[in-house]
């Protein structure tokens, strides 16, 4: 066969029939043997070579011959939809290196062991060869001795196998293990490790292609218990199962999704790590790092560390100093979020408000889900003249039409199951004659006011008629009547937008943005009855019901600084810092 390129041959072997994993397999060992060439690198046995069938020639061409091309290779051949269902995403050099680099920065240089449970192509051991080597380890030692590791995915593991093979020139081959990490016990392992490192797959459990079986859920809650209890991300796990691996004094760094920082699901996960454990750094790339749509975050924690210290936040992708947050270990495990240490006070601002209770004491607060959404779609229609009743028609609102103190329904066009809409409005009668959703909508169309998600600042618009079905993932608040502009304040406040971003940041897809379901909602603050507040409602009204824009922004400007009084907190910056968020950006 002749040589060609690692996609070309992959192609041919799956059009000779070759089943997808054989047929990677054999064709990164076609690229180990082309590197091991390239190289003048012997080949030690290994399983990469033999287990699935002869390696293919491989013409590596223009490409760079280092050890680090294989997982590379090995990704670049999985199946999309595979590599979502494993959370299979290769690790970029430079974001491994860095993990590493503050993972071994106090431990002590005489042979430490470091594990990556969850090995994907070995970005991470390659890094920590490469630190340890700097450190005058010899790199047969490094391999044979110095680094452990594991991978459900049996290929996965033998590409790491090989490209630490190559990288110590043959001499050694790293210890590590097929199998899940999770269903481990520390004596599992062929050695205790001093640092724990790596990018363990992102599985999402409200997935379906994601989420985990119902016996092998009921199995981690029996060995990592209550932590693995709910829609915990698998990534979150594995920090767990690495805390309690690790040695006395030794480090954990995973990369994880940066919705571990605030999700109510990894709550006890955030509290279980810091059982004897401490949390010293925290990076925060700024731009997404893998192919998927996911921000990430690297904790980094020191088991038996200091329960008083002061934690270093880094940014950026070349990681640079962002700020420094005092913590407490103690009082870290008990916090609803760790979502305030992510921001540091430039970028949102830190205000300590006045309350008097929660929007959840004294409103009903709704979140709709798949179920709506989907089941509303036979009975949309579009009314781009405004010809259609909202008592038979009711208005349907999605995310994308609420902005601050207004509905753009009709002025905008929006999406929903795929398609663009004019005027989307939902047949009432049909959707109570052939769908069980009737009481559903009769329950929305109700006056309330409606909560965006995703946006810079919390958005809200207020349903004076109750004329609206709100689509997914909109939230429903429905307070007492008389208190309809009052919830608007709340919601429109800069003191609510700084609270939702320092409390449950992270949980959006983009960074600075606010994600807020109905439990958050409940939970806002609301503040003591009085003049402020009710100037505030006031303003909200006015902005809500002009159609000049200019005078909107005025108003709601007026119900910032009304509102911020009645929390008790100076305007003039805050209202600053959430104008130039508002939609539009700051006022000329």
């Amino acid at each position: 066969m002749p040589a060609s390129s690692p996609q070309r041959a992959f192609a041919r072997l799956q059009g000779e029939g070759v089943d997808p994993t054989p047929a990677r397999a054999r064709v990164v060992a076609g690229v180990a043997v082309a590197l091991s060439r390239a190289l003048t690198v012997e080949l030690p046995a290994l399983a990469l070579l033999s287990r699935w069938g002869p390696p293919v020639e491989i013409d590596l061409a223009e490409r760079s011959a280092t050890p680090w091309l294989l997982g590379t290779v090995d990704e670049s051949l999985l199946d999309p939809a595979r590599r979502r269902a494993g959370g299979s995403f290769y690790t970029p050099a430079a974001m491994a290196a860095a993990v590493v680099g503050w993972a071994l920065e106090e431990l002590p240089s005489d042979d430490p062991v470091v594990c990556d449970p969850a090995t994907g192509g070995g970005a991470f051991l390659l890094a920590a060869a490469e630190a340890l080597a700097a450190r005058g380890i010899p790199p047969i030692d490094v391999v044979g001795e110095c680094l452990v590791g594991a991978d459900i995915d049996p290929v996965a593991a033998a590409v790491t196998e090989a490209s630490l093979a190559l990288w110590c020139g043959g001499g050694a081959v790293p210890r590590v293990l097929v199998g899940d990490s999770l269903s481990l016990d520390p004596p599992d392992w062929p050695a205790r490790p001093h640092v724990v490192v790596g990018n363990p797959p992102f599985l999402n459990q409200l997935g379906r292609a994601t989420a985990r079986p119902t016996s092998q859920a009921a199995a981690l809650r029996g060995r990592l218990g209550a932590a693995a209890r709910g829609y915990v991300d698998t990534a979150v796990l594995f920090l767990v199962a690495a805390t309690r691996l690790v040695r006395p004094g030794g480090t954990v760094a995973l990369v994880l999704p940066q919705s571990f920082l605030a999700t109510r699901d990894a709550a006890t996960a955030r509290a279980d790590v810091l059982v004897d454990a401490a949390l010293e750094l925290l990076w925060l790339p700024s731009d997404a790092v893998f192919d998927a749509a996911v921000r990430v975050c690297v904790p980094v924690l020191r088991r038996g560390g200091a329960r008083r210290a002061t934690l270093a936040v880094w940014a950026g992708l070349p990681p640079v100093p962002s700020h420094h947050v005092e913590v407490d270990a103690d009082e870290l495990r008990a916090a609803p979020t760790w979502s305030h240490l992510a921001v540091s006070a430039a970028e949102v601002p830190d205000c300590r408000p006045a309350v008097a209770g929660t929007l959840g004491a004294w409103a009903r607060v709704h979140a709709d889900f798949r179920q709506q959404y989907y089941g509303v779609v036979p009975f949309v229609v579009d009314d781009p003249t405004g010809v259609l009743d909202d008592a038979a028609f009711p208005r349907l609102v999605t995310c994308g039409l609420v902005d601050p103190a207004t509905c753009r329904w009709g002025r905008r066009p929006t999406r929903h199951h795929r398609r663009r809409w004019e005027a989307p409005r939902v047949d009432l009668a049909r959707l109570e004659a052939h769908s069980d959703l009737g009481p559903w909508a009769r329950a929305r169309l109700v006056p309330k006011v409606v909560v965006a998600t995703q946006t810079r600042v919390v958005e809200a618009a207020v349903d004076v008629e109750g004329a609206w079905l709100p689509s997914t993932p909109l939230v429903s608040v429905v307070p007492p009547g008389e208190r309809l502009w009052h919830v608007a304040a709340v919601l429109l406040s800069p003191v609510v937008s700084a609270w939702a971003l320092r409390t449950w940041g992270g949980t959006a897809l983009a960074a600075d943005a606010v994600k807020l379901g109905a439990a958050q909602v409940r939970a806002i603050p609301v503040p003591a009855a009085g003049g402020g507040w009710d100037s505030a409602a006031e303003a909200v009204r006015r902005a809500s019901i002009t159609d000049d824009e200019a005078e909107r922004r005025r108003w709601l400007l007026s119900a910032a600084d009304a509102s911020c009084r009645a929390y008790g907190v100076e305007p003039s910056a805050l209202c600053d810092w959430w104008s130039a968020r508002l939609p539009g950006g700051r006022a000329p």
